[in-house]
């Protein structure tokens, strides 16, 4: 089943909102603390990780994202400055642009735990746990 998380940073405060399978077939919501929204959708070919960096903060949806080995990963980042998106152990990259959304695909064949960072920034994304 394919999950999306969502994230998102304003102004400095931190709004984190992540979401696991859907109860029901379909498209959920959850609201956040902030009036935004966290969707899942249905889907047996992996996992959208949405990530909003600003003002030099990253917005991720949980410390560890849990997927499935074998299955397809997709971290897709939205940055107001240039960076570099970069995934340990799998050693993938990926340039960002700012106010361009960039998305890397991977999948996710090598169990463990996989650290995923900003390469000029030093910021710690998250935490890719394969299994």
């Amino acid at each position: 089943m394919r999950r999306t998380l969502v994230a998102a940073v304003a102004a400095g405060t931190l709004v984190v909102a992540g979401c696991g399978e859907p109860a029901a077939p379909g498209p959920s919501a959850t609201p956040s603390a902030s009036g935004g929204t966290s969707s899942a959708s249905p889907d047996p070919d992996g996992t959208d990780i949405q990530v909003t960096v600003r003002k030099g903060k990253v917005g991720t949806p949980s410390g560890r994202v849990k997927v499935r080995q074998g299955g397809t990963v997709r971290i897709t980042v939205t940055s107001d400055t240039a960076d570099e998106l970069h995934v340990h152990g799998y050693d993938r990259t990926l340039a960002l642009e700012p106010g361009k959304k960039a998305t890397l695909g991977l999948v996710a064949d090598t169990p463990g735990v996989f650290e995923v960072e900003l390469h000029h920034s030093g910021a710690r994304v998250l935490e890719l746990q394969v299994s």
